[in-house]
C-alpha cells in the first residue's frame, strides 16, 4: 500500500515541488499563512481574503472575483509545474489530454487550499461578521463558481490546442504499443538513455478525479517524439500565459471604472499569478538559466533605477516639477531657520489669527484654547478621529471645534480630522448646511481605500506606467498614490478636492482650526511642515538668552522651500497622502528639489503631532497666558497609551536575531510617548495656566483592529463602540468640566 501511495503521480508531483520548485511553493506558503490568519494579521491582510469587498460591499460577486483570481493562480501554478517538471514524467505525453491529466494529478495543493479557504471563510463570517448560514453558503458557492469558471475557461483552451503523441502521429490512442509504427519502437540503447534522464518513477496516476490507472510503459517510444509533445504543449502554455498577462496589464488601463477595481485580496493573488507567469514563460525559453537570468535582470533593473530616465517617482499633485528645482542644503535650511523677517511676519500673522479665534470665542470668562492631536493608524484612525470629533461636538454643541485652534498629527487621523473640518466649514455657509452628525459621514469615512491601491500595485506599479494625470496644467504619472487620492475623494463626495491655498482665508478668519502636516524627510529625518499658513516660527529653535549652543534645524517649512515650485497650489489630498505614506503600501513622495527630497509617514517622527503643538504653545505662551484660562490638548489615539507588558518566553534563533531591531520598531510609538511626556513637563513651566491633556483611546475589547486602509464590518463596529469605554467616558466628563470653567 505504501509503495502504491509513494509512486502515485500526485505524490510524486508534490515531492518534486518540494525538491525543485521552492520559488513556487513560497507563494502557497504565503497564501496558506494569510488565509489561516498567521501572516500580516496586524495589517488586516487576511480579512481582505476572508471578507473581500467589491464596489464597497461584501457580496457573492466579490467572492466570485476572489475565486476567479485563485483559479488564475492555480492554472499558473499548473502551467509552471508542467513546464518545469513534465520532462521528469515522460509517460504523460502518451496520455489523452496530457496537460489535463497533469492538472488533475497536480491538484493536491490547490484542493487542500480551496477546502481550507472555504472552512476559514465560513468560520470567519460566522464568528466575526455574524452572517447567517444561508449567506455564507451563497458566498462560498460564489467563490467556487469563480474558481471553476477560470479553470474551465483555461482547460477549454488547452483541449483545443494541446496534442499527445497519438494526435501528432494521427493514430488511435487505443492502439497497443506493438501496433505503433516501427519507427516508434526503441532499441535497448534508447532505454538506457531514458534511464540517464533521471525521470521520476510512477506506477499509478489519476485518470480522472475518481479513477486511477497504471502508468503506461514508454520504453518503446522514441525520445525525441515524446519531447516534441511536451514542446508543443509548452508553447501553447506560453501563449496562454502571455495572453493572461496582457489581460492583467489591460485591466490596469480600465482602472478609472470602479467596476474593474477588484477586491484587494484578489489583487494580491493577481500579483502572485503575474510573477508565476513571468517565471514560467522565461523557463520555457531559458530552462536551467532562469534563476540566473532573474538575478541578472534584478541587478540591471536595480542599477538603472538610480537614473532618472529609468526611475518612476511619485509626485505631489499641484507642484511644478518642470521649473528649476529648490535647493535643499544645509545653507538653505539655516537661511530659512534664521530669517528674522519671515519669523516676525509669520509670528504677527499667527497673533492675528489667535485674536480672531478670541473674538469668535468671546465669553464672560477667558476661554480654553484647544489643540487636537490625532494619531496615525490607517482607516481605523480615520474613522476613530472623525467619530470622536463628531461625538464631542454633538455633546458640547460644537463648542470643542469652535475653541480648537490647531490640529496636528499623522496618517489616518489627519484624514479623519480633515474630513470633519471641511464639513464644519461647509456647515457655516447658509447655502450649504450638511448635518455633520449624520451617520452618512461616518459610513463615508469607513469606506474602503485599499482595493484601488492593491489593484494599481498589481496591474500598474510593478510594470510600465504609461497613464498620465493632468492637474493644474501639470502632468503626473498615475500610480497607487493617485488611486488613493481618487478613492478618498470618491468616498468623501469630493468635498476635499481643494488646494492648500483654499484653506488660507478660512484659517486666518478662525472659521476652522489650522492644520499642520508633518511628513518625515527620508534623506535626513527632519520634519517637513505643510500648512496653508506660513509657519516659520515653528522652524526657529535659536538659543535663549542664557543658553549657548548651536542647535540644528529640525523642521523645514514646505511653503517657503518650494515657493517657486507652486507650493500654495499643492492639492490638499496630496498633503494628506504625504502625511499618510505608510511604507511599501503607499509610494514615497518625491519633491522637486536638488538633491531630491523623499518623504514618508509623519508617524515615523511624531505619531501624535505633539511636537508641533508643544512648539506652538511655547512660541505663543505670552498670548496664551494673557488671553486664555489654559490649554486643553485633546489626543485621539488609535491604541491605548499604556502598552501591556508582554511575556518574554524563550526565543528561537531567528527571533533572537531579530529582537533588537524588531523591539526598537515595535516600541517606536511608545518611545515617542516617553519623550513627549517629558517635554510636556518642561513646557508647563512656560504657562501660568494649566495644560490639560485628555486622551481618547481606541479600545477594541481584545479584538485587534487591523492597521490597514480597509476595515471589516466587525472592526467598524468595534471602533464606534469604543467611545463607550470606561476610560473614554471619564475623558468626556473631564472635558465637560474644563469647558465649563
Amino acid at each position: 500500500m505504501f509503495r502504491k501511495l509513494f509512486y502515485f503521480l500526485p505524490t510524486q508531483l508534490f515531492l518534486i515541488s518540494i525538491k525543485r520548485n521552492h520559488f513556487v511553493l513560497l507563494f502557497w506558503i504565503i497564501l496558506f499563512g494569510i488565509v489561516g490568519e498567521n501572516l500580516f494579521v496586524k495589517y488586516g491582510i487576511p480579512y481582505l481574503f476572508l471578507a473581500p469587498e467589491y464596489l464597497n460591499e461584501v457580496s457573492v460577486w466579490s467572492y466570485f472575483i476572489m475565486g476567479f483570481s485563485i483559479g488564475g493562480f492555480v492554472m499558473a501554478f499548473n502551467v509552471t509545474g508542467y513546464i518545469i517538471n513534465s520532462n521528469k514524467f515522460p509517460f504523460i505525453a502518451t496520455l489523452k489530454y496530457p496537460f489535463l491529466k497533469y492538472c488533475i494529478n497536480n491538484s493536491l495543493l490547490p484542493l487542500l487550499f480551496i477546502i481550507y479557504f472555504c472552512f476559514k471563510i465560513a468560520y470567519f463570517l460566522h464568528t466575526k461578521e455574524l452572517y447567517s448560514n444561508s449567506e455564507i453558503t451563497i458566498f462560498i458557492i460564489g467563490l467556487l463558481g469563480g474558481y471553476i469558471s477560470f479553470v474551465f475557461f483555461s482547460l477549454t483552451y488547452f483541449f483545443s490546442t494541446n496534442k499527445n503523441i497519438f494526435k501528432i502521429l494521427g493514430i488511435k490512442e487505443d492502439n497497443e504499443p506493438n501496433n505503433v509504427s516501427s519507427f516508434l519502437l526503441k532499441e535497448k540503447g534508447w532505454f538506457r538513455f531514458f534511464k540517464k534522464s533521471k525521470k521520476w518513477h510512477v506506477e499509478y496516476y489519476l485518470h480522472n478525479p475518481f479513477k486511477t490507472k497504471n502508468a503506461r510503459d514508454i520504453s518503446h517510444y522514441d525520445t525525441e517524439m515524446l519531447k516534441s509533445v511536451f514542446k508543443q504543449n509548452k508553447i501553447n502554455a506560453s501563449i496562454f500565459e502571455i495572453t493572461v498577462f496582457l489581460t492583467l496589464i489591460g485591466l490596469g488601463f480600465l482602472s478609472e471604472n470602479p467596476i474593474f477595481i477588484i477586491p484587494a485580496g484578489a489583487s494580491v493573488v493577481l500579483f502572485f499569478t503575474t510573477i508565476l507567469i513571468l517565471f514560467s514563460a522565461m523557463h520555457t525559453w531559458l530552462q536551467g538559466w532562469t534563476g540566473f537570468t532573474f538575478i541578472v535582470l534584478f541587478i540591471i533593473v536595480n542599477l538603472l533605477s538610480k537614473y532618472q530616465t529609468f526611475s518612476y517617482t511619485n509626485m505631489a499633485y499641484g507642484l511644478n516639477y518642470t521649473t528649476q528645482k529648490a535647493e535643499y542644503s544645509i545653507k538653505t535650511i539655516n537661511d530659512l531657520k534664521n530669517n528674522n523677517k519671515n519669523f516676525n511676519t509669520d509670528y504677527y500673522n499667527e497673533l492675528k489669527i489667535l485674536e480672531n479665534w478670541k473674538s469668535k470665542n468671546n465669553q464672560a470668562a477667558k476661554p480654553k484654547l484647544i489643540y487636537i492631536n490625532t494619531s496615525g493608524g490607517g482607516s481605523r484612525a480615520s474613522l476613530w478621529t472623525f467619530f470622536t470629533l463628531q461625538q464631542l461636538d454633538s455633546l458640547f454643541n460644537n463648542k470643542v471645534f469652535k475653541q480648537s485652534h490647531l490640529i496636528t498629527g499623522s496618517s489616518g487621523g489627519m484624514i479623519g480630522a480633515a474630513y470633519y473640518r471641511e464639513l464644519y466649514l461647509l456647515n457655516q455657509h447658509n447655502n450649504l448646511k450638511p448635518d455633520i452628525t449624520n451617520r452618512i459621514y461616518i459610513n463615508n469615512m469607513a469606506k474602503d481605500l485599499l482595493n484601488p491601491i492593491a489593484f494599481y500595485m498589481a496591474t500598474n506599479d510593478f510594470f510600465i506606467r504609461t497613464k498620465k494625470y493632468n492637474y493644474n496644467g501639470n502632468n503626473y504619472t498615475k500610480d497607487r498614490g493617485y488611486a488613493f487620492e481618487k478613492q478618498l475623494l470618491i468616498n468623501t463626495e469630493n468635498i476635499l478636492d481643494k488646494k492648500l491655498l483654499d484653506y488660507k482665508s478660512p484659517e486666518v478668519n478662525a472659521q476652522i482650526p489650522i492644520m499642520i502636516f508633518s511628513p518625515t524627510i527620508i534623506n535626513d529625518g527632519r520634519r517637513l511642515l505643510i500648512s496653508a499658513q506660513h509657519i516659520s516660527y515653528l522652524n526657529n529653535n535659536n538659543p535663549n538668552n542664557n543658553t549657548f549652543s548651536q542647535p540644528i534645524a529640525e523642521n523645514i517649512e514646505f511653503s517657503r522651500l518650494f515657493k517657486n515650485q507652486d507650493a500654495a497650489n499643492l492639492k490638499f489630498t496630496s498633503a494628506l497622502r504625504m502625511s499618510a505614506t505608510f511604507p511599501y503600501i503607499m509610494p514615497n513622495v518625491s519633491l522637486p528639489s536638488e538633491p531630491q527630497i523623499d518623504v514618508l509617514d509623519a508617524g515615523m517622527r511624531d505619531n501624535y503631532g505633539a511636537l508641533s503643538t508643544f512648539k506652538h504653545i511655547h512660541t505663543f505662551k505670552n498670548w496664551i497666558n494673557d488671553n486664555t484660562s489654559g490649554v486643553i490638548v485633546i489626543t485621539i489615539r488609535d491604541k491605548s497609551k499604556d502598552k501591556l507588558i508582554e511575556n518574554n518566553p524563550l526565543k528561537s534563533i531567528i527571533e533572537s536575531a531579530n529582537s533588537p531591531i524588531g523591539s526598537l520598531y515595535g516600541n517606536l510609538f511608545q518611545i515617542q510617548d516617553y519623550n513627549l511626556d517629558d517635554m510636556l513637563q518642561y513646557l508647563s513651566a512656560d504657562l501660568s495656566h494649566p495644560i490639560d491633556v485628555i486622551d481618547f483611546e481606541l479600545e477594541s475589547n481584545n479584538n485587534q483592529i487591523s492597521l490597514s486602509w480597509h476595515l471589516t464590518k466587525k472592526e467598524k463596529t468595534n471602533v464606534l463602540n469604543s467611545i463607550h469605554s470606561k476610560n473614554n467616558q471619564k475623558s468626556i466628563v473631564r472635558l465637560a468640566k474644563l469647558l465649563e470653567e
